[in-house]
């Protein structure tokens, strides 16, 4: 069985108040992400993670430790880490962004099952 909206509702699923092309955008967007997360060969976690666990070693190091010759070392990644996890976000915001955009237009008739009457 088909869920019933109200006409008021049909018609907000118009072009006018959601372009459809966004959520091919949004594919790409994640496309973008797919090297980052993607784990890599025989099964290796992705090299982000690899990447945070070499920071936590080289903080260890500099911070509990006291190795003053990994200071540079540990700056440089973090900064490559911190660009690389700024540049997933504003990716993962589009994607959030062109969701919200569409949930917006939640047909408030389908909270309560639909209602009888045309498709």
């Amino acid at each position: 069985m088909a869920a019933r909206i109200t006409d008021e509702e049909w018609d907000k699923l118009s072009p006018e108040n959601f372009e459809t092309h966004s959520l091919l955008r949004a594919v790409d967007a994640m496309d973008e992400l797919r090297d980052d997360l993607n784990d890599g060969e025989d099964a290796a976690p992705p090299q982000l993670r690899t990447d945070l666990l070499k920071l936590h070693q080289l903080a260890m190091a500099v911070i509990n430790e006291g190795s003053r010759s990994q200071v540079a070392d540990l700056f440089e990644l973090a900064g490559d880490l911190d660009e690389q996890v700024s540049y997933m976000m504003t990716k993962l915001e589009e994607i959030q962004d062109t969701l919200s955009r569409l949930t917006a237009l939640y047909p408030d008739s389908l909270y309560y099952g639909g209602l009888d009457g045309a498709e």
